[in-house]
C-alpha cells in the first residue's frame, strides 16, 4: 500500500470511537451462546451421520451381492 492511503484520515465521521473494555463480557450474549451450543450440536450430528454412512457404505460394499 502506499503511504499516502495509509496515511490517509478515516473517511465518513472522524477519528475511529473508542470502546470501553468494561463493556465487553468475552462469554458472549445468552442468543450468542445459545447459536453456538446449536451450531456445535449440528457439527456433531452431521459427524455422526458420516460415520454411520461411512460404516453402512463399508458394510454394504464387504459383502457380497445378494441379487447374484
Amino acid at each position: 500500500m502506499s503511504e499516502e492511503l495509509m496515511a490517509a484520515a478515516p473517511s465518513g465521521g472522524g477519528a475511529p470511537r473508542n470502546r470501553t473494555a468494561g463493556l465487553f463480557h468475552p462469554e458472549g450474549s445468552e442468543a450468542t451462546r445459545k447459536m453456538r451450543e446449536q451450531a456445535r450440536r449440528r457439527r456433531e450430528a452431521e459427524a455422526k451421520l458420516q460415520l454411520h454412512l461411512m460404516q453402512n457404505h463399508n458394510r454394504i460394499a464387504g459383502s457380497p451381492d445378494p441379487a447374484l
